[in-house]
Formats: C-alpha cells, sequence, structure tokens
C-alpha cells in the first residue's frame, strides 16, 4: 500500500445531529538522510481489519467542497448488518476510521488543502469486519482567482484626458462641458464640489459604458475639485479645474413679493429672453411653502415668461418661496442665469362667491362664509362676464366714465374694485333699486353703498371673485384673473415637463 499524500488532515462526519471528527492522518515521506537507521517490523504495524465480505461498498459519491473541507454524500451498502462506522481513504493510501462514529450518509473531511488533487474512497465497518470500498470520487478546491488589476480613474472633458494641475496651471473648460470619469469600480463615491459655494451640486450619473460616469453641463464661473473614492473608502482619482464665464446671462424678474397678498395672486417669473431650454430651466425653479398648497404646477405663458399656481387658492397666512438656482442652467445658447431667492406671504384667504342668477354674493374667509349681499349685474347687451377673478385695484371716489351718447354714463362712486381686464369693477351704486332682484348695470356688480363700504374695508390684492350665471366667460388672457380660467388638465400641459398619459 502506497503512503498517503494528505499533510495532517482533521477528519469530521456530518450527522443530522452535528460534526464529528475522525482521526488526524500524518503525510509519510522518505527523509533525505538519515542519521541512523531504525527497523521496524511487521509486529510493529497495526493490524488491518478483517474483511467482512458480506458488506458491499458506498456507492454514488458525490463531493461538495467548502472552505477546507469536503462533504461526501453517497448511498449507503445493501446489507443487513449494522453499520457501526465508516473509513475513508485518500488514493489507496491510510484507511482512517471516523472519531466519533459515523453510520450514514454524508460524510464532512476538514483539513483540505487548497489546489491539491484528492481522490477519497469510503468503506462501512461492521462488527465482523470492513466491507468493500467504493469507487473513489475525485475533487479539488480552486485557489480563488486573483482580483485583476485596478485601472486608473480617467478624467475627459472637451474631448482631451485631464490630469492633477500641477504648480499654478489649472486647467478652464467651457461652460455647458461635460465631465466624464472613466474606469470608475463599483461601488466608488463621486464628490464634485465648489468649495466656496457649500450648496453647489451638480447631477452625476452612470453612462451606458460600463464603468464611466458623467455630469450634467458644468456650470459657468466655478472652481471645481472632482474626487473619486473607493468603497474601502480610498482616494482612486482626483483632478480639479476652472469653468469660464459665460458668454451672456439671464436674469429673472420675480413677482410678487409682498405680504398680506390674495390667495389668487400667481407667481410670475420673467426671464428677459426667449427661453430654449424650457425643461430644464423649469426643473430649477422650485417652490416651496410653509403651508401645504396641494397639486401645483408651471405654464409658459410664452417663451419669456413661466406662471405657477396652485389647482387651488394658496392657503392663508403661508409664506410661499421660490429658488431658483440657474447658474447651471444654459437656458438658451450660451446664457445661463442667476440664483435666485424670492417669497411673498398670503394674508386671510378670501373668496366671493357672486351669483349672477339669484342677484347675491357669499363672502368666504378662510373657508367661513360671514357676510351674504345683495347685488345686480350686467343686463342684456352688457353683460358680466362668469368664471374665477382676481380683486386688484381698490380705488376710492371712482369715476366711471362712457361718453356714448345713448348708453353713455359719467358718474363718481365712494368704493371701487377692479375684477378685470373688460372694465369691470365691484362698487357701490345708490342708484340701482334691482340688488338682488334684476341684472340692471351696464357690466360692473352694484352693491349697495353701505354693503360696498364693508367689502371694500375687508378685502384686498389678490383676493379671488368666482362668478357663475353668465354666458359670456373670463378670457385665459385677462390679467391675473386669466390664469385661473384654464381647466386644469390645460394648465398641466401648459408645463415644459408635462407628457401625455
Amino acid at each position: 500500500m502506497r503512503p498517503a499524500r494528505l499533510a495532517i488532515v482533521a477528519v469530521a462526519a456530518a450527522l443530522a445531529a452535528g460534526l464529528v471528527q475522525a482521526p488526524a492522518l500524518a503525510e509519510t515521506s522518505a527523509p533525505t538522510t538519515s542519521p541512523a537507521s531504525v527497523s521496524v517490523s511487521a509486529d510493529d504495524l497495526p493490524a488491518e481489519p478483517p474483511v467482512d465480505t458480506s458488506v458491499p461498498a458506498p456507492t454514488a459519491l458525490v463531493a461538495t467542497t467548502g472552505a477546507g473541507s469536503v462533504t461526501i454524500s453517497f448511498t449507503a451498502p445493501a446489507t443487513t448488518k449494522a453499520i457501526t462506522n465508516y473509513e475513508w481513504s485518500d488514493q489507496g493510501g491510510k484507511w482512517v476510521r471516523f472519531d466519533p462514529s459515523v453510520t450514514a450518509s454524508p460524510v464532512t473531511i476538514t483539513g483540505i488543502q487548497v489546489g491539491q488533487p484528492y481522490s477519497v474512497a469510503l468503506r462501512a465497518v461492521t462488527a465482523d469486519g470492513v466491507g468493500a470500498a467504493s469507487d473513489p470520487v475525485a475533487f479539488r478546491i480552486e485557489p480563488p482567482v486573483p482580483p485583476k488589476p485596478t485601472k486608473p480613474v480617467i478624467f475627459e472633458a472637451e474631448g482631451k484626458a485631464l490630469g492633477k494641475p500641477t504648480g499654478s496651471k489649472v486647467i478652464t473648460l467651457q461652460p455647458g462641458t461635460v465631465l466624464k470619469m472613466r474606469n470608475v469600480p463599483e461601488g466608488s463615491n463621486i464628490s464634485i464640489v465648489d468649495k466656496k459655494d457649500a450648496q453647489f451640486a451638480i447631477a452625476v450619473r452612470e453612462a451606458d459604458k460600463a464603468r464611466m460616469w458623467v455630469t450634467d453641463n458644468l456650470p459657468p464661473a466655478r472652481r471645481l475639485w472632482v474626487t473619486v473614492t473607493d468603497s474601502a473608502g480610498n482616494v482612486i482619482g482626483r483632478t480639479n479645474f476652472k469653468m469660464g464665464r459665460a458668454e451672456k446671462t439671464f436674469t429673472l424678474d420675480v413677482w410678487p413679493k409682498g405680504t398680506d397678498m390674495g390667495s389668487g395672486v400667481p407667481l410670475v417669473v420673467d426671464f428677459g429672453i426667449p427661453i430654449t431650454n424650457k425643461a430644464e430651466v423649469e426643473r430649477a425653479l422650485v417652490v416651496t411653502s410653509d403651508k401645504d398648497f396641494g397639486e401645483a404646477g408651471w405654464f409658459w405663458v410664452d417663451s419669456q415668461r413661466a406662471v405657477f399656481r396652485p389647482r387651488d387658492y394658496w392657503p392663508a397666512h403661508a409664506t410661499i418661496t421660490l429658488n431658483a438656482n440657474l447658474s447651471s442652467v444654459e437656458g438658451a445658447k450660451g446664457a445661463y442665469g442667476p440664483k435666485v431667492s424670492s417669497s411673498f406671504k398670503t394674508g386671510d384667504q378670501v373668496v366671493l362667491k357672486v351669483n349672477l342668477t339669484k342677484h347675491t354674493m357669499k363672502y368666504t374667509r378662510n373657508g367661513v362664509q360671514e357676510q351674504v349681499f345683495d347685488i345686480s349685474g350686467g343686463k342684456a347687451g352688457w353683460l358680466t362676464e362668469s368664471g374665477t377673478k382676481i380683486l386688484t385695484a381698490h380705488i376710492p371716489d371712482k369715476r366711471l366714465y362712457n361718453p356714448d351718447p345713448e348708453e353713455g354714463w359719467d358718474v363718481t362712486v365712494k368704493w371701487a374694485i377692479r375684477v378685470n381686464d373688460n372694465g369691470e369693477y365691484i362698487h357701490d351704486a345708490t342708484w340701482n333699486y334691482s340688488l338682488g332682484y334684476a341684472n340692471t348695470s351696464h357690466g360692473c356688480t352694484n352693491m349697495s353703498y353701505d354693503d360696498m363700504g364693508w367689502l371694500y374695508r375687508n378685502t384686498k390684492f389678490g383676493d379671488v371673485a368666482e362668478y357663475t350665471g353668465s354666458p359670456d366667460k373670463v378670457g385665459t388672457d385677462d390679467y391675473l384673473a386669466g390664469y385661473w380660467n384654464y381647466t386644469w388638465p390645460e394648465w398641466k400641459r401648459g408645463s415644459a415637463l408635462w407628457q401625455d398619459g
């Protein structure tokens, strides 16, 4: 029998109850030199157990390697004798009995060396000896594949590679440039900072090409530091550069800016130039409030002006803030915007509900109805418009004049509130004896002297008047009020970010 090749190996058998250990086996080898000869007689060798020819060999051996171990499952010999243990042998070497005993499949052998081939056979042990040896099962624990060497991170912009600047020389890139980062390992972190602006942020996204990341268009007039760290926190790439100044800029004129505004004022932004990149500009216009205003959205009136409003009206006593960071956005070719923050505040939410059929006006403040007034609207040929109107100018001692020779008038009223661009006012009309009964005015909303005085004192710029009961409608081009006379689906379609469905 040839000597075993295994180094000292710990052997275990895994039963349902747990792992058991087999005796260690030492590899034998002939020394190259020997200081003394040692004779060993046959009587000194351990005796082989008798062979029990009635016990066949285990079959269907399957080896599953683990971390320094192998588990061998098998089909037990078909015998009526009680199996008290199993033995194993590697490549025909010494048979090793499991200790503690193993009486069923599978068995686990530990101490397996990585990269070394094995060929292990099993045989059963009974009270009468050992059964036949199985066909060996071969296996080997493959050494781990060494990791591929990491390629250096490459920074690229404007079609050329960027290195780490040396000395006082710093690379200058054109505004709108996209930075590419190649060979970025999985799990890495990319940091792009402007050390003079802690709030600066630039989006970085993974490209379609493996291990490459790209930035959004880089903004003008900045000094940027880029650092790439791997998943362990090690810096694996670094560069910095300057961004040149923009060829031109555009302004941002934001309205309103006041306090105690009515809940119907829209938020209007004028850019000063036609905007061609509306979607990116709109993404940079962030509206927030300290009170929830529900669903809301932007509407581009034209290429130079965008308007924001909620689906319903602004909440009472809210601070609405627009934060617009357009310094990184190319709104039109070569033109970048400013960084702007602007706020306004609402007062009580006042809504007038005017019913031209019932000749009434209901006054609600913060959702509570406080007054119901008798009114008179426009007669045939001079119909008052239905729709949402916004109270704008509050004018005392207002002269109302029309030189028409047949239907003209020239009167001065004590209180007048303008509600649209078609010359409609809410005003006192001491001469109108049809208040609450009929529409007899020339389009204005007539009220009694006392009622109008109360209304004048209890409304403000931007309050809302909702008119119903007339076939004539407020146009969407009406000053301020027009923005509230789009249907909500129409308003949503006015966004540069709107998508059908």
